[in-house]
């Protein structure tokens, strides 16, 4: 007689090391968010993700000024997490997703308005160092450009 078919959760909640890791990933999300919302002031907001190890708790944070900040913070975080057995923190930059992608940096091409490139222009024109005016006027070329009907790109 043939036995139906399991799902692999059910074969993993039989091993050991595989259902305190399934254990850990059901109450993760929910362990994130209470952390979060006990983070001191605005910090919680800047927390893209964190991780809870061995007394260790690392938050991944969207900037190098809130990592600074939260350095300067990191007593106050101990101390309000108490609870969940926090022994150390740490902090890590880790850029949100939407901004990291290549294809996204790519594709957006940062032009000079056609004010800052005329600056450019007549600052070049004034410069006694010839490499530093060329240089100028390579910039300058980063200007908004004006198509035959008047817009700018």
């Amino acid at each position: 007689m043939r036995r139906g078919f399991r799902h692999i959760r059910d074969h993993l909640n039989h091993h050991g090391l595989a259902r305190v890791r399934l254990e850990q990933d059901r109450h993760e999300p929910t362990l994130v968010a209470e952390i979060r919302a006990l983070l001191p002031g605005r910090l919680g907001a800047h927390c893209l993700d964190l991780r809870l190890a061995d007394g260790r708790l690392t938050l991944f944070l969207d900037s190098t000024a809130w990592l600074m900040r939260a350095r300067f913070l990191a007593g106050e975080i101990l101390a309000s997490l108490k609870s969940y057995h926090v022994e150390a923190v740490g902090f890590q930059i880790r850029l949100p997703e939407h901004e990291s992608s290549g294809r996204a940096a790519v594709s957006r091409r940062v032009r000079l308005s056609e004010t800052a490139a005329r600056h450019l222009l007549e600052a070049a024109e004034h410069q006694r160092d010839p490499r530093l005016s060329e240089a100028l006027r390579r910039l300058a070329r980063h200007g908004a450009r004006t198509t035959p009907e008047g817009r700018t790109d």
